[in-house]
Parts: C-alpha cells; structure tokens; sequence
C-alpha cells in the first residue's frame, strides 16, 4: 500500500461502504460560491512520481519535490529516487520542469536518494525549508527532520533535532505559503515561517486534527524558536505558546475534518485576503476551505465526491494553488494536485504523476 511506503501526514485513503456522502466540516463559504474547473486546460508530467508540494522561490521560479520516481523526463524507473527536488520555469500555459536534485538527469545527484519524503516546502529569506519524513519506521512511528538549502535546492543539509515520533508530539506536514521567497504576508503575520501538522496518535479520531506551528523566518533552523498556537485573546488576536515540545498538549486545533486525517496545504490570497486550504480524503474526494485567518474560521468551498471522474478507492495526496499563478483579481487559480492507485486510474487518470489544471473562483455578489 502506497501510504505506508510513503508515510506523510496528509494521506488520506478514504473508502465508503455506500450510504450517504460524508457531510463537509464547515458551513459554505460566505465568500467564494464555487469552483469552475478548466479541464480543457488539464496536462500532466512526470509519470511515476507522485506529491508535488510547490513555493515560490527568490528567483521567481516556482520550485516542487516529488516521491518515488525519476520526475520530469524520468519514469517510476528511469532516475528514481525516494525524493527528488525540481524547479518549474514559466507561465502555467507554457511552463517546464529541470530536475535539480535527483531523478532523470539532474543538475545534481540526488541527496535522498532511497529514503525521505515532502509535503511541505517554503522559501524564507531565501533559504529553502523542507520537512521531511524520515521514513524510519513504520508509518505512523516516524521521526521527521527539517532540511534546508541555501542554493535553491542543490544540495541540502538537515537539523540535528527532530520533531519526535512519540505519541501526543506534533508531526508536522505542510507550510503556509505566502508569496515570492516567503513576502506578501498582512503585516500582522510578517516575519514568522508557519507550519501545519497533526499530532502522533493511534486514533484516526486523533488524527484528523491539525495543529499550527510558528518560528520567526531567521530562526527556523533552531528547535527552541518553535511555538503553538494556543487560541486568540478577547480582541481576536492569536495567543502562542513556547516551546513547541512540552507545550504541545497546550495547542489549540485550528482545522478539523472527521472524514480526514490530514491536510494538503494552505496557501495565502492576497487579491481576496483569505487563505485557501486544499486537502484530499481520496482520489475523488476534494475539499477546498478559506479563512480570513491562519487558524480559521473555517468555511467549505467545496466538498467533491467525484472530482476528475475518479472514485473513492486509493489515495488523495496533495493539491495546492501557487500565488505565482493566480491573477491580480484572485479569481483564476492553477492547481497543482497528486492522488495515487485505485480510481485515481479512473476519469482523468490522474494517478502517480504531476498534475495541473486552471481553475476560476466564484464569488458571491458584493453586498
């Protein structure tokens, strides 16, 4: 089974029996009415390789990390690796993918070569951030690692800490991004690299509940600098706690789905002032939610049964809309998204490779 070699928090195998569809989290946006998905627009790449988690890099280029395969040019065989890194050049209706570490001719051999993965990538200050499950065990009992490249992803080096396995510790999954190399933040929220995960438990229940880390962007690489957030304060305001290690049982959830056990990403708007938080339950299965907040409140977008024409059998891994792409308006997005096995063989067969699609949000008439 792909999830167990994989191992990344925001997998979510989701099989219903019949009966009724599972019943969205969070009431309907207020904001954004729908989504209108251009498929006369959809493409893929690098069959074989699956994951794809996107930041926008110091030079305007955006930059991605796969699993399992060879990436852009190379197969589930040709170049494979367990985790390779690659730049992506261009305009989402003309763009190509280099390898920059790892897979099919790279510009540099791989540093992950047979263990590691990604879901969470970020530039800051242009350093470029990424988690990495270190596949050391048996999915959940692993420990990840924060990697870091000062070269665009050339070559990496990893901390000395770890965000521990042990069971209530924090399993981090995915950053919050913003624009290029990590600006554009609301001045309220500068300064700070933001990071989304669950914490380690035996109970799906558990599972389903995610938690939001922060360290200040020149602190990033020191454990100590890391804290939770813990709620607001009476004027709305976020109240955080240190340190990220003992104060973990002290963290506020801050997104919830019972249906899922993870999160895909989370991605800044700044056209519509709104965060956009895209998470699979399975191949078909496609949520989309906006907040004015990091932390929420939460509304559904969309709750998809059937996106692509692919079913519930096998896995929902990542989508995500990278600010680079969106117009000024905020209203026409680009999709990046990876699912894997099963019906993801079915409707636009989008299993194991890279995806994209153009995609235009609905809004609601102004008041």
């Amino acid at each position: 089974m792909k999830r167990t070699l994989v191992g990344i928090l925001l997998f979510a195998t989701f099989t219903r029996e019949g009966g009724a569809a599972p019943v969205a989290p969070y009431p309907h946006s207020t904001v954004i009415r729908g989504i209108d998905w251009h498929w006369e627009t959809y493409t893929t790449a690098a069959l074989g390789s699956d994951l794809w988690p996107v930041t926008w890099g110091p030079d305007g280029n955006l930059y991605t990390a796969w699993g399992d395969g060879g990436g852009f040019g190379g197969s589930d065989h040709d170049g494979r690796v367990a985790m390779g890194f690659a730049r992506i050049e261009g305009t989402p209706a003309h763009w190509r993918g280099v390898n920059i570490n790892g897979g099919k001719n790279p510009e540099h051999p791989a540093s992950f070569p047979h263990k590691g993965k990604t879901a969470g990538l970020i530039f800051a200050k242009g350093v470029l951030y990424s988690i990495v499950n270190l596949q050391d065990g048996t999915w959940p009992d692993v420990n990840h690692a924060l990697a870091w490249s000062t070269n665009c992803g050339a070559t990496w080096e990893m901390a000395g800490w770890r965000f521990s396995k042990a069971e209530g510790q924090f399993q981090p999954a995915v950053f919050l991004n913003f624009g290029r190399d990590g600006s554009g933040a609301p001045p309220s929220l500068d300064g700070y690299v933001y990071l989304y995960g669950g914490k380690h438990s035996p109970l799906p229940q558990a599972r389903s509940r995610i938690y939001l880390a922060r360290a200040p962007a020149d602190r990033v690489k020191e454990q100590a600098a890391y804290e939770f957030f813990q709620g607001t304060v009476s004027n709305g305001q976020p109240k955080w706690t240190l340190p990220i290690g003992p104060a973990a049982d002290q963290a506020a959830a801050v997104f919830c789905d019972p249906n899922n056990e993870g999160i895909g990403s989370v991605v800044y708007s700044p056209a519509l002032k709104c965060y956009l938080l895209a998470s699979f339950r399975g191949p078909g299965q496609l949520g989309v939610f906006d907040a004015p907040n990091p932390w929420g409140p939460w509304t559904t977008v969309c709750y998809y049964e059937d996106f692509g024409g692919m079913g519930a059998a096998g896995e929902g891994l990542l989508c995500t809309f990278p600010q680079k792409w969106m117009s000024p308006d905020g209203l026409t997005v680009w999709a990046i998204f990876s699912v894997y096995g099963g019906s993801a063989k079915t409707g636009i067969d989008a299993h194991d490779r890279f995806n994209l699609i153009k995609a235009t949000l609905q809004l609601y008439p102004a008041k």
